[in-house]
């Protein structure tokens, strides 16, 4: 496409990055990039069994997520992250082998996609679901769920199912973010497969298990621009770390590897070697980033792990989210509202969760790319 082409051609740098719950947080094992030629995405499924899907998985707990090309188009990209409920191993049900599932079921209708009508998210969302509660080897759980589609020219679709979410920032600035679905406090939206034994135990002792079908998703629809940062996020970085605190993360790291750049008249502008940045085999080589950089010493164990732009946004937010949840003298978004919903018996410090988090990078192929040793009389 020409440099001058009145539609920007947007391709998207993604990567994944999580924790455990109870697990000391290693980014060097625990962040993935997704590669656009792969066909198999990230967080699709794989084995004959539960228990050898289980075996394969990342280190993301009860959390799941997904990213895939839609069909034979390799413009048009699907990710999600999710979440599963906790309150189900309750019931000696694995929380994570639903949230898993619907992410694997999501990639696999992305990936099969024939054409013609164009998939949206919460129709993905849709899909995925009843294939999940279908699937004789999942017999209950619930998620919550934040799906994205992407084309292209930039444009992207969201549909978020409780208290997972997104959040898009530009040039060092807050553009679009989701809000909650919440029925109570602590309490999401959540999609479920509940057995039949559970529901008539529910109908003697009361509180019927909440089922919030997809369609009850909030939908976002917004404009990706080169340069723009998208972060996908389950409960355990929002419980730990708002908006701002993401923000500031973003904007110090796309400051310190050179992405953003610091204008006398137009305050940040796009670095020239922005596309450089994401690129696999040309960040870790000819700009030496490393993901291990963006993780605080205590927390990481090799400090050689390469890596891309995103690659070491998604774990720089990981870490500190993981460090806050750890904290107890660092009073989060939960305590926060704790500390509002009981005044007599207040939390301080961090929550303790899974940490999952998915960072995309937008880059217009069309702008034009300047040698870095140019860059480096601005900086």
């Amino acid at each position: 496409m020409a440099p001058n082409s009145a539609i920007p051609h947007i391709s998207l740098h993604i990567a994944a990055s999580s924790s455990g719950k109870g697990r000391k947080y290693r980014p060097e094992l625990s962040t993935y990039d997704y590669i656009p030629s792969n066909e198999d995405g990230l967080g699709l499924q794989h084995g004959s069994t539960l228990d050898e899907k289980r075996a394969r998985r990342p280190d993301s707990g009860q959390d799941a997520y997904f990213v895939a090309r839609v069909g034979p188009d390799s413009d048009t990209t699907a990710f999600a992250i999710a979440d599963g409920v906790g309150g189900w191993t309750e019931h000696g049900i694995d929380p994570a082998d639903f949230s898993h599932g619907l992410c694997s079921y999501m990639a696999e209708t992305a990936l099969a996609w024939s054409g013609g009508e164009r998939l949206g998210p919460k129709q993905l969302l849709e899909i995925g679901y009843e294939k999940t509660i279908r699937d004789p080897a999942i017999k209950a759980g619930g998620t919550t769920a934040c799906v994205a589609v992407t084309d292209g020219n930039g444009r992207m679709r969201i549909a978020n199912l409780g208290d997972s979410g997104f959040l898009q920032l530009r040039l060092g600035t807050v553009q679009h973010y989701s809000n909650p679905q919440t029925h109570a406090f602590n309490t999401p939206y959540q999609m479920s497969l509940t057995p039949p034994e559970i529901v008539a135990q529910a109908m003697v002792f009361g509180g019927l298990p909440l089922n919030d079908k997809p369609d009850r998703a909030d939908m976002a629809d917004h404009m990706l621009r080169h340069g723009d940062v998208l972060v996908l996020a389950t409960d355990g970085v929002w419980d730990n770390l708002n908006s701002q605190d993401i923000l500031s993360i973003v904007s110090h790291h796309m400051r310190a590897t050179g992405a953003w750049l610091r204008s006398e008249d137009q305050g940040y502008v796009i670095s020239p070697v922005l596309s450089e940045l994401v690129d696999l085999n040309l960040a870790p080589q000819k700009h030496q980033l490393r993901i291990s950089d963006s993780v605080d010493v205590t927390t990481q164990q090799s400090p050689f792990a390469t890596g891309s732009l995103q690659s070491v946004l998604a774990a720089a937010i990981v870490g500190e989210a993981k460090a806050a949840s750890l904290s107890s003298k660092r009073d989060g978004p939960f305590a926060k509202e704790m500390q509002k919903q009981f005044p007599y018996d207040p939390w301080h410090g961090g929550k303790v969760d899974d940490i999952s988090v998915l960072v995309v990078v937008a880059v217009d192929e069309s702008q034009p790319r300047t040698e870095n040793k140019l860059l480096k009389a601005k900086l």
